[in-house]
C-alpha cells in the first residue's frame, strides 16, 4: 500500500513538471515572436530619393581683397642737401607726370666741385693736342674735335675711339681717362639732386617741407601710379582649379557703382597652413579705384556633365549613396566646386537614385523596397527599406 501510494505521489510530481515546461516554451515562443516583429518594425525607415539629371553647371568663385597700385615707389634722397621751393611742391594729393621734377635739392656747392673737376680735364686735353701733332698727327683730327665740342655746361660727350693699343696707351699715360670717368661720375651725382616722376601719379605721403636740410639715405615720401592697381585676393584650394593666369575676371566694389574686369597675372605656390588658401593676383584699373580698397572678384566656369547635391549627403567629400537593384550602395563621385551648401558633382550617369537624407545605420548592402508611388510629378519617392540580413522569415 505504501509502495503504491509512493509511485502515484511521483507520477503526478512528472506530469505537473511536463505540463509547467510545456506552458513556459509557449510564453518564451510568443514573447520571441513579438521581440521579431518589433526589431523588424525598427529597421523599416522611409527614405527620399533624387534621379541625377547630368547637365551643364556654372560654377562661380568669389575671392575678395584689397587693391594696391601696380606701381608704387618710396622716395629716398641719394645726396645731402636743402630742399628747394618749387612752383609744385612735394605734398600729399599732388599729381604729377611723367617726368616731372618731384624735388629739387639745393646742389650749387657739388656743382663747383664738378665744374672744378671738369676744368682739370679741359685743361689736359688743350696739352694733349701738341703732343699729339708731335707723335700721332694722323689722330689729332677727332681728339681736335672733341675739344672743340667740349662745353663745361653740358654733359661730357663720349671719348674718341683709339684705333691701336699705342694710341691708346699714349692718352692713359696722360691721365685723361682717369679724369674723363671721375667727371662722369660727378656729372651721374649731380643728376640725383633733382628727382623725377617716373611714371604719372600722385603722392601719397610726403616728409618734408622745403628749406629742411635733407639728407643722404632719407626717406622724402611715397609716389603712387593711378593708372594701374592690383588685387591681392585670397582663395581656397578647391577654387584653384578654376583660375589661370591670363583669365579675365569680373570685379566690383561697394564703393564702384559699376562692374570693372580684370586679369589674373600670377598665383602664387604657397599655401597659408592657418586658412588653407593662396594668393592670387589680378591686374586692373578704373578711375574710381584707390589705393587699399576693398574688391570682390567673381570668376564664372562651365562644368559640363554634372549635376548639384547638398553637400552634407557626401560621405568623405567623394562618394554619395545612391539606390541600385533595390540594393543601397556606395558610388565614388568627383566634386568639381561648391557654392554655399551645395556641391558640385559629377561621376554617376542619368537616372541614378540618390538617396538625400541620412539616417543612423545607413550603409551598403541595405535592401530596398518601393512603398509609396510618385507625388504629383515629385522625383523623390519615400521608400521602406530594411536589413536584407535581418528580413528572412
Amino acid at each position: 500500500m505504501n509502495k503504491l501510494l509512493t509511485t502515484g505521489i511521483v507520477i503526478v510530481v512528472i506530469l505537473i513538471g511536463i505540463g509547467g515546461n510545456f506552458l513556459l516554451s509557449n510564453q518564451n515562443g510568443s514573447a520571441n515572436k513579438k521581440n521579431g516583429k518589433a526589431a523588424s518594425a525598427k529597421l523599416q525607415k522611409k527614405i527620399r530619393t533624387q534621379l541625377v539629371s547630368n547637365q551643364t553647371v556654372t560654377q562661380t568663385v568669389s575671392i575678395s581683397g584689397r587693391v594696391q597700385a601696380y606701381n608704387k615707389i618710396d622716395v629716398f634722397s641719394e645726396v645731402t642737401g636743402v630742399l628747394k621751393s618749387t612752383a609744385k611742391t612735394f605734398r600729399a594729393g599732388r599729381y604729377f607726370k611723367k617726368g616731372e621734377r618731384l624735388i629739387t635739392i639745393d646742389d650749387e656747392v657739388y656743382r663747383n666741385t664738378m665744374l672744378a673737376e671738369k676744368s682739370m680735364l679741359l685743361n689736359q686735353l688743350t696739352q694733349l693736342i701738341p703732343d699729339l701733332m708731335i707723335d700721332y698727327p694722323e689722330n689729332v683730327a677727332k681728339w681736335d674735335a672733341f675739344l672743340n665740342d667740349f662745353d663745361l655746361s653740358k654733359p661730357l660727350q663720349p671719348l674718341p675711339k683709339t684705333s691701336s693699343s699705342r694710341e691708346r696707351n699714349y692718352i692713359a699715360s696722360r691721365n685723361i681717362y682717369t679724369k674723363y670717368y671721375s667727371v662722369k661720375s660727378m656729372e651721374a651725382m649731380l643728376a640725383k639732386y633733382s628727382i623725377k616722376a617716373p611714371f604719372n601719379g600722385i603722392v601719397t605721403e610726403s616728409s618734408v617741407n622745403p628749406g629742411t636740410l635733407v639728407r643722404q639715405n632719407q626717406r622724402i615720401g611715397e609716389f603712387t601710379s593711378t593708372a594701374s592697381y592690383e588685387l591681392n585676393a585670397i582663395a581656397d584650394l578647391e577654387d584653384l582649379k578654376f583660375l589661370k593666369v591670363g583669365q579675365t575676371v569680373l570685379l566690383s566694389s561697394d564703393e564702384i557703382n559699376e562692374s570693372f574686369s580684370g586679369k589674373v597675372q600670377r598665383i602664387n605656390q604657397k599655401i597659408s597652413p592657418e586658412t588653407q588658401s593662396v594668393n592670387v593676383f589680378i591686374r586692373t584699373s578704373h578711375p574710381k579705384l584707390k589705393d587699399g580698397m576693398y574688391v570682390n572678384a567673381i570668376i564664372k566656369y562651365n562644368v559640363e556633365n554634372a549635376f548639384e547635391v547638398q553637400k552634407s549627403l557626401l560621405i568623405d567629400n567623394r562618394s554619395l549613396y545612391v539606390v541600385e537593384d533595390s540594393i543601397v550602395k556606395l558610388k565614388e563621385v568627383q566634386v568639381m566646386g561648391s557654392h554655399g551648401d551645395v556641391a558640385i558633382v559629377k561621376g554617376l550617369l542619368d537616372g541614378t537614385k540618390i538617396i538625400t537624407e541620412k539616417f543612423e545605420g545607413m550603409k551598403e548592402g541595405l535592401n530596398v523596397n518601393s512603398k509609396v508611388a510618385v507625388k504629383d510629378g515629385d522625383e523623390s519617392k519615400h521608400l521602406s527599406l530594411k536589413d536584407s540580413q535581418t528580413s528572412k522569415p
